[in-house]
């Protein structure tokens, strides 16, 4: 009794100080941790380059500069469709105009406040607000300077982390040095595997998604469909949470921009069925899960990264707690905690092992 009780403090004085270090350090580990998984997400690039012949300087800065442009490009993409959104504003203003008349209108019949009186209501409570007028800008040049910068520090990690990455790998070799190295060797190897997996499937089901909702919101006739097909496809990084908005964002603009509610009822439709597809068919076999976490320790990790590191949080969290789960699998004394997160039950969908087995006997045939 006395070894179960030890065991729960030292285990949650972990915890305890673990939250205080993401929560303190939440400026210097956000960008280290976006480098570290595109460093194991480009690492493949890395070692394709040097099996050419490069050496590890110009691979590792060519996996970099290929995020940089994709980065560059998305923005270009999203620039030049949206200055084709701004024809829209005005109808969108007056219709926003519209619907505030009728917002007073029907707090007046409830409360019996004017509609003057609401509005000089709403310009005092602006005016008291520590955000409104200078400061307002001023956060947000502050804002947007510190994200480029912490765009670019990942940059840097990314590049470091891919040239030096042997070293990692040995660091755990002697840290672990009185275990076994084959045993170690395999831990660091299925955490390398699972992030890339988990993030080359992410990103080949957002670009499907982006795909799909671009020809649906196209075929019912939804102004400037790609801005609004790459936006919700872009807010699906962020799992549960992302769906939903990015599913409701292409709606509320279609009532914005169209003058009858039918062709929101149909972009409705046709975002409601490619989410059914992704949640049914491209989840399950694109991004293959391979985080396997069950649903309660999904939702946790979404929500602690959220309250912890804000959005950037409920990306990570996902599957750096997909890590966590590889290590407590191969540690005889995290087991239980292994099995407590995941689902030990699982099996592979029959779309999966058919594609496995047909590249299988590809490979065969090559061979």
């Amino acid at each position: 009794m006395k070894d179960l009780f030890h065991r729960s403090n030292q285990y949650l004085f972990f915890i305890i100080l673990l939250v205080a270090i993401l929560h303190f350090g939440k400026v210097l580990l956000v960008p280290l941790a976006f480098g570290a998984l595109l460093a194991m997400l480009m690492a493949p690039v890395s070692r394709y380059l040097e099996k050419k012949g490069f050496n590890r300087a110009f691979s590792s800065l060519t996996s970099t500069l290929i995020l940089l442009f994709v980065m560059i490009g998305m923005i270009v993409v999203v620039g030049s469709q949206f200055s084709a959104f701004k024809e829209d504003f005005p109808k969108i203003s007056q219709k926003t105009n519209s619907f505030v008349a009728k917002t007073q209108q029907y707090i007046e019949r409830k409360v019996g406040i004017e509609p003057e009186r609401q509005e000089q209501i709403v310009k005092e409570q602006a005016k008291s607000s520590p955000g409104s007028g200078g400061s307002f800008f001023k956060k947000f040049f502050s804002g947007l300077t510190t994200t480029v910068g912490t765009l670019l520090l990942m940059l840097v990690y990314t590049f470091l982390m891919l040239y030096n990455r042997e070293q990692f790998e040995n660091f755990f070799l002697k840290l672990y040095k009185e275990e076994d190295q084959r045993r170690v060797k395999k831990i660091v190897h299925d955490i390398a595997t699972v992030s890339q997996k988990y993030l080359t499937g992410r990103a080949m089901s957002i670009c499907i998604i982006a795909a799909l909702y671009g020809i649906g919101l196209t075929l019912v006739g939804i102004k400037n469909a790609l801005l609004l097909a790459g936006v919700a496809a872009l807010l699906t990084l962020v799992p549960y949470v992302g769906t939903l908005l990015g599913g409701l964002f292409p709606v509320f603009m279609a009532l914005a921009t169209e003058d009858s509610i039918q062709p929101a009822l149909w972009a409705g439709g046709v975002l409601l069925f490619i989410q059914t597809a992704d949640n049914y068919f491209i989840e399950p076999n694109i991004v293959g899960g391979e985080v396997n976490l069950n649903a309660m320790t999904s939702i946790f990790s979404i929500v602690a990264g959220g309250l912890l590191w804000g959005v950037p949080g409920m990306i990570l969290f996902l599957p750096f707690v997909g890590i966590l789960k590889i290590i407590c699998d191969h540690v005889d004394e995290l087991k239980p905690f292994g099995y407590l997160i995941g689902e030990p039950d699982k099996q592979p969908s029959k779309i999966k092992l058919w594609i496995k087995e047909k590249l299988g006997k590809g490979n065969k045939q090559d061979k």
